[in-house]
Formats: C-alpha cells, sequence, structure tokens
C-alpha cells in the first residue's frame, strides 16, 4: 500500500472504503491562574482529514490531497497553535457509501 494515499479501497467479499485522518491529541493547561499547584490539563484533538480535490464524478474515484499535504496542514498547525505537550497519529477511516432511496 502506498504510504502517501489518503484514499484507497480494499477488496475481499466486497470494496471497502477508507481515507487515512492525521489526528493531533494536545493537553493545554487549565486556564485558572489562581491555581499554582497541580494545574489540572485539559485534554483536546484536532483531526486532519485529506481535503477533496475531485469528486470523481458520477462512476470514478475520489481524488483526495496526498499524505504529505495532509501533514503539512497538520504541522502548520501545531506551528501557529503551539499546543506544548502533544502525540499524533494516523489512522485509516472506513467510509461508506451514501446510500441512495429507491
Amino acid at each position: 500500500m502506498d504510504s502517501q494515499r489518503s484514499f484507497f479501497v480494499e477488496s475481499g467479499r466486497r470494496a471497502t472504503r477508507y481515507i487515512r485522518v492525521v489526528r493531533i491529541g494536545f493537553v493545554k493547561p487549565f486556564d485558572g491562574r489562581d491555581v499554582v499547584v497541580e494545574r489540572p490539563l485539559i485534554v483536546n484533538y484536532v483531526t486532519f482529514e485529506p481535503m477533496m480535490l475531485s469528486s470523481g464524478g458520477i462512476f470514478g474515484i475520489p481524488l483526495f490531497e496526498s499524505m504529505s499535504q495532509t501533514m503539512k496542514r497538520a504541522i502548520d498547525w501545531l506551528h501557529v497553535v503551539d499546543p506544548g505537550l502533544y502525540n499524533d497519529n494516523v489512522y485509516d477511516v472506513g467510509v461508506s457509501a451514501r446510500s441512495r432511496g429507491k
């Protein structure tokens, strides 16, 4: 599997579509300025989904940005926000096709 692809299809009994997302979890001190010792932490996360560049039309396969482009957006966000302590993960998320009415 191409590690730069952010969209892929696995075939078995039926085809399953996946997108690859980047999730960054981070903690920030609680904004209680009165607390000096052991300030509680707030756990947050932000998810970066690949941007769709083309829907692929009715029968085509959608085109998404590459993983390196998604990672660049995540890194740019990290530089702006500077969340302090963080952890990043890459997940493959199954995408179901929209059901169409009969």
